[in-house]
Parts: structure tokens; sequence; C-alpha cells
């Protein structure tokens, strides 16, 4: 598959990649470039299971929850290169999050990752979260697929990325 294609995901569509489902499906569609970035939307309902316990009477988006959709918008873009739809991908570290704002009920979100060199099976990726023109929460981290790792009889250094 050219790195100039973009693919355009349903809900379906990225179950055919990743393996949440809901409630845990983060993400409503994508526009994937494999192996470069991906561009979600979610829609947060006011009936999102996560708002009746954090916190009632005032409801908000848990940052483990927001770093979660910045995973699964990453995976797309990893799982959509041809050969790997059917390996696992796995957060290996977190190198950073920085979370502004609180996102409520009702908000639509523009999650936006990139994805940098691919190599021995793991590649640093930055992500945000927008609502509107607002970010509302950023990080950077490392997303392995394991099937792709390569010891060389040695540990792979995942700092060094």
């Amino acid at each position: 598959m050219e790195n100039n294609v973009i693919l355009k995901l349903d809900t379906e569509g990225i179950c055919e990649y990743i393996k949440n489902r809901p409630p845990l499906l983060m993400i409503d569609s994508a526009e994937v470039v494999p192996g470069k970035s991906s561009i979600a939307v979610k829609q947060l309902k006011p009936d999102e299971w996560y708002f009746a316990c954090h916190f009632p009477g005032n409801p908000i988006m848990p940052g483990v929850l927001q770093l979660e959709t910045l995973f699964q918008t990453s995976a797309l873009a990893m799982k959509t290169i041809e050969g790997n739809k059917d390996k696992t991908s796995n957060i290996s570290r977190v190198l950073g999050a920085s979370f502004f704002k609180q996102i409520l009920p009702g908000y639509e979100l523009k999650i936006i990752t990139e994805v940098g060199d691919y190599r021995h099976g793991i590649t640093k990726v930055k992500g945000r979260i927008l609502h509107g023109e607002e970010v509302m929460c950023s990080a950077e981290f490392i997303l392995a697929i394991p099937e792709d790792m390569v010891f060389s009889g040695r540990s792979v250094r995942i700092d060094r990325i």
C-alpha cells in the first residue's frame, strides 16, 4: 500500500484493525495514512459509561481514557500497513503527557497522531486531542508491535527511540 493512500474508516472498519470494542472503543471514525498518521473523530455522548462515575455531578473524560483514545488512533496508522492487520500493538512507554482542559460530555473530539520511523517493531508517536481549535491534551509515547521486534540476542532499548 502506498504511503500517500488515505483510508477512511467507520466504526466497522476500525474494528477490522484494532481489537477494542465498545464500550472501550474510543473512536468513531478515522482517516489513516498507513505508516504515517491517523486522524480520528469521537463524539462524546452524555451517557458514556465513564461520565456517571468520573465525577458524579461534574462529568469529565478521565485522563487515562484520553491517552487510550490517542493509543487507539495511532495503532490504526501502524495496523493498516500491509501485513500488520492481525498483529498486536502495545503501548510500551509514555514519554510525556499534558492535560490542558477538561473534556466534557457533548464535545466532538478530533484526535491527531503522527508516527515516527518504524524500526525493530517500535515507533515513537506524537498525538493531540482537540475540541474545535483548542488542544485539550497532548502526549508522546512508544508504540510496539511485538511480532516485529528484533532482539539480536539482546533487549531492545525503547528509551533510545
